[in-house]
């Protein structure tokens, strides 16, 4: 009985040792964990992780790089200024065209039943009050990004031909937000929070993501980045686990984020609020299969990524 208290004891001493061996590890690896962002509600998460100290407190070495257009971010990954990124389904498909170039190890943002993140609006004076309006007149989008393919899901669902509208280039969304209100477009496909902001101005929302939970951002980081630091990405995950927890439990505590990282319209202070934020959650096989369909019809890319090229999916569940 001695005997085997002994040995009890000596593994729980080993056990402790290697955790905190492990946790020191973690803490005096200095290697940079370069994030992407954009401006935009998806990135409240990470700035609230900074805001609270969570990376300094796990002695974590993170940057985290806002970039203003989706393309600025891109060029950053590709010439390896970032480790990884804050991004979509579409722009992960196109980055993996022709090689494996990221993975996704979580869902960031997503669309519920009660809050759409992205939406076909039509303007005040357009005429359209369903989707049966939509014929003949001009939706602004940008090409070949997600914004299209939320249109075309959108269509289609609605049974409605996407030869049937006239699909407009604009690729800014403050201009396609602007043409909208100046009735110089019919409707735009547009992101929270510039749904609430044209709904606001008379504006209707025709069609969203509510029901089919289209809409969703993913964080994804080099494949490269994950083989070699893997340990730095599953605490990096944790990370935003937590912040995400702190942000669902108490979102008034980060409204501030709102206007300083998300470009929260002045008018829509007090207004429009820190949304839920979804929790241990990647993307579907179904997710992926609809997103490869979509960009092979298109001709964006030759060859369909299986799933496990696309998800990562052992950081969150793990986490």
């Amino acid at each position: 009985m001695k005997r085997s208290r002994f040995g009890l004891l000596i593994l729980m001493l080993v056990s402790a040792f290697a955790l905190t061996s492990f946790s020191a590890a973690c803490r005096t690896d200095d290697t940079p964990i370069r994030v992407g962002l954009l401006p935009i509600i998806d990135s409240v998460p990470f700035y609230a992780a900074e805001a609270d100290g969570l990376f300094e407190e796990a002695g974590l070495n993170v940057e985290l790089v806002t970039f203003s257009s989706a393309l600025e971010r891109n060029v950053a990954l590709e010439t390896g200024a970032i480790d990884g990124q804050l991004a979509d389904l579409i722009a992960t498909g196109l980055i993996n065209n022709t090689e494996d170039t990221v993975s996704i190890v979580k869902t960031t943002y997503r669309a519920t039943n009660n809050v759409a993140m992205i939406a076909l609006v039509a303007g005040a004076d357009s005429g359209i009050t369903s989707a049966g309006d939509l014929a003949g007149k001009s939706v602004g989008i940008s090409t070949n990004s997600l914004i299209e393919y939320h249109l075309d899901q959108y269509l289609d669902a609605a049974g409605i031909d996407r030869e049937a509208v006239v699909k407009t280039e604009v690729a800014s969304i403050p201009q396609r937000m602007e043409l909208l209100s100046q009735g110089q477009l019919d409707a735009a496909v547009l992101p929270e929070p510039l749904i609430t902001l044209a709904v606001n101005a008379g504006g209707h929302v025709i069609l969203d993501d509510r029901q089919s939970r289209l809409g969703m951002s993913v964080l994804e980081f080099k494949v490269d980045y994950l083989r070699d630091h893997e340990q730095l990405v599953r605490r990096f995950v944790e990370i935003h686990e937590d912040a995400v927890t702190r942000i669902n439990e108490r979102p008034e505590n980060y409204d501030h984020l709102l206007p300083e990282r998300a470009r929260l319209p002045e008018s829509l202070i007090g207004i429009f609020e820190v949304p839920p934020f979804p929790s241990s959650d990647v993307p579907t096989p179904q997710e992926i299969q609809r997103a490869n369909d979509w960009l092979i019809e298109k001709g964006l890319i030759t060859t369909p990524r299986d799933y496990e090229v696309w998800v990562d999916d052992r950081f969150v569940q793990d986490s």
